[in-house]
């Protein structure tokens, strides 16, 4: 900074900035003296006699400028000072908000004996590098600058994090991938990476796969939604709080991570341990940045020598966690769709010594309120056995309602089917569970009633796009008709549980893939003294393909043109019966949705069954993969002798 800086920047003359320097300004106003002075303050001017006296010596002193907004800077500050003082030398700091703040400082620090300056431009370089230059300043730059190939440079590798990022999800077999970013300095870097990795896998780039936020809640929130509809499997972040913002927008679509969509993240503060499932993570390494970056100044300034390898990109690191996995592939089988209609009820448990019989009162010393409805039973037992699950049903728009829809989505089951009454309140089912485990049920509809064709129609594209569906009928008859002639129009299997309904007509059996009632309910629909074999085959004369008849303790009953086979009941001692139909015809349609054969789906129903009737209430009682995995080699060991009997027989 020289006098004639000074004149230039306050518009003056260089004989009227030394007048004021020098105390001889009796002739020049007050503004102007003033105007000079800020300048002469705000640019810490020295005259240059001074600047001779110090010029010789070295003050082991290097000065870092950089963005205030600058995403990790505290990492990139802490490595710099800590690699600067072990080194013998202090650190000056300096944060800039806009190019201007970036080129004072330059000009301020041109003044002082500062041995060495680490830049990160704010904005395009050329101008602070000429600067620099024309100081004769040693200084280094902490970001990439390919126009300026002789500068040092040390910088953040984004481009290969991005790169490396999009690999990662590439080799776990993704090929749907999504970008979010944030608009910013690496944004541009970001994108050529994710889109070298798409090219060499042969995987083609289109731009609606990327999204640019403004900021990175836009970009968390409105890309990730985006993204999700766009049916993609795996989606990269530029940083973790877009990460987080997609996290939570995964959550709100009944989207599980990394089931439904795969995530990694490029460099973190460390909040990514705090998510769950644990991110993946492209570690940028900002403490190997400082620590270049001083050893590559120190040689300059004290070895005195040419720099011969003058830009050095730091390389990223994979963190693996928990937030990827095999787009096509599940933990235990094949992604095929499997939708649920039917009731969702708030369930009113009594437990009672015995059921009450006519006009009897009992009294109960245990009463539970839970999720319940055979629809929402069977949807959460099969998200928590890992089915790909959407379900379609009606709810009060009230506080029970809410608190069955966040169930749903907690459980991983995709609720854009769920339809909220305005006019009736969510429906409730009032169950007493005797000591022995039988349980009567008495339901309140609600805006179970309000589930019309007119709802199932709207969601015919779901149909078209499954495999299986789950239907309960204590639902309008109307409803469960059309909805059965939709999954026949559709060709989506359709499996009918027969609850709260005395009769179907003939014309409709036609279309059953599986009925599946208990005993109760078969000898309710088919009428007659006959046996449950007798009529399971009456019931396939009227088109029915399979029955499944549950028998409770007693095991099932399977019958189709193929087999005529009773399955017994897995050894668990009941406690509550309330959800076991559900949890088998749920595990029964995720094992078909996985490639099983009947008898093995059945077998496997069967101890989902099982696990449900040892715990209180339906929902809840539904067994996780986890649980009934620990089964595994009981439940094989049973298939192979089932397969035995059928070869015998």
């Amino acid at each position: 900074m020289t006098i004639k800086d000074i004149a230039n920047l306050a518009q003056v003359s260089v004989s009227t900035v030394s007048k004021i320097l020098n105390h001889k300004d009796d002739d020049i106003s007050e503004e102007t003296r003033k105007k000079v002075l800020k300048i002469v303050k705000e640019y810490q001017y020295m005259p240059y006699s001074k600047v001779r006296e110090i010029a010789t010596v070295c003050c082991y002193t290097f000065a870092l400028i950089l963005p205030e907004n600058l995403s990790y800077k505290q990492e990139l500050i802490v490595s710099i000072e800590q690699n600067a003082i072990s080194n013998g030398y202090n650190l000056m700091i300096y944060f800039t908000k806009t190019k201007s703040d970036e080129l004072k400082y330059i000009q301020i620090l041109s003044g002082k004996n500062i041995d060495a300056i680490l830049l990160y431009p704010i904005a395009e370089e050329k101008e602070s590098v000429e600067m620099l230059e024309k100081q004769k300043m040693v200084y280094l730059l902490l970001k990439k600058a390919q126009n300026l190939p002789q500068t040092m440079q040390v910088y953040a590798d984004y481009e290969k994090a991005a790169y490396l990022a999009t690999k990662h999800l590439i080799q776990y077999g993704h090929r749907r991938i999504g970008l979010l970013l944030n608009e910013n300095r690496h944004s541009s870097d970001c994108k050529e990476g994710y889109m070298q990795a798409l090219f060499e896998a042969d995987i083609l780039f289109e731009i609606g796969n990327v999204f640019t936020g403004q900021d990175e809640i836009e970009a968390g929130r409105i890309g990730a939604h985006q993204l999700i509809n766009r049916n993609l499997s795996a989606v990269v972040c530029q940083d973790e709080v877009i990460a987080c913002g997609t996290y939570a927008v995964c959550e709100r679509h009944a989207t599980r991570v990394p089931k439904d969509m795969s995530i990694v993240c490029i460099h973190t503060m460390g909040f990514y341990k705090t998510l769950y499932p644990k991110l993946d993570v492209v570690a940028l390494n900002w403490e190997q940045v400082g620590k270049q970056a001083i050893e590559m100044v120190l040689e300059k300034i004290e070895a005195k020598k040419k720099i011969v390898h003058n830009i050095v990109g730091i390389e990223p690191s994979l963190i693996e966690g928990e937030s990827v996995s095999n787009p096509l592939e599940k933990v235990h089988g094949y992604y095929k769709k499997i939708i649920v209609v039917g009731s969702m009820n708030v369930d009113n448990i009594i437990n009672v010594e015995k059921l009450p019989t006519d006009g009897e009162t009992l009294l109960s010393n245990n009463l539970a309120v839970l999720p319940g409805g055979k629809g929402l039973n069977q949807a959460t037992a099969a998200g928590k056995l890992g089915g790909l699950v959407y379900a379609i049903g009606s709810l009060g728009n009230d506080t029970d309602g809410k608190k069955l829809y966040h169930c749903l989505i907690q459980n991983g089951v995709k609720t854009e089917g769920v339809y909220f009454s305005t006019t009736l309140s969510t429906g409730k089912a009032y169950i007493n569970v005797a000591k022995g485990g039988e349980s009567t049920i008495v339901v309140y509809q609600g805006a179970n009633g309000e589930l019309d064709s007119y709802h199932i129609r709207k969601q015919k594209k779901l149909f078209q796009q499954a495999q299986y569906c789950l239907l309960s009928l204590e639902i309008p008859k109307k409803t469960a008709i059309y909805t059965i002639k939709m999954c026949h129009e559709t060709d989506v299997i359709v499996f009918v549980k027969p609850a709260t309904i005395d009769s179907l007509e003939p014309e409709i059996l036609q279309y059953i893939d599986y009925f599946i009632p208990n005993e109760k309910e078969l000898h309710k629909i088919v009428q007659g003294d006959y046996t449950v074999e007798q009529k399971a085959e009456w019931l396939m004369e009227k088109g029915v393909k399979n029955v499944i008849v549950t028998l409770g303790n007693k095991g099932c009953y399977f019958k189709n043109k193929q087999y005529s086979i009773f399955f017994e009941a897995a050894p668990f001692e009941p406690q509550d019966t309330t959800g076991a139909a559900d949890a088998f015809i749920s595990a029964l349609a995720v094992g078909m949705s996985e490639g099983k054969d009947i008898i093995s789906a059945i077998v496997f129903a069967s101890y989902a069954a099982g696990i449900s009737i040892v715990r209180l209430g339906a929902e809840p009682s539904m067994p996780d993969r986890t649980t009934i995995d620990l089964y595994k080699t009981e439940i094989i060991e049973k298939i192979a002798f089932m397969k035995k009997q059928v070869k015998l027989s």
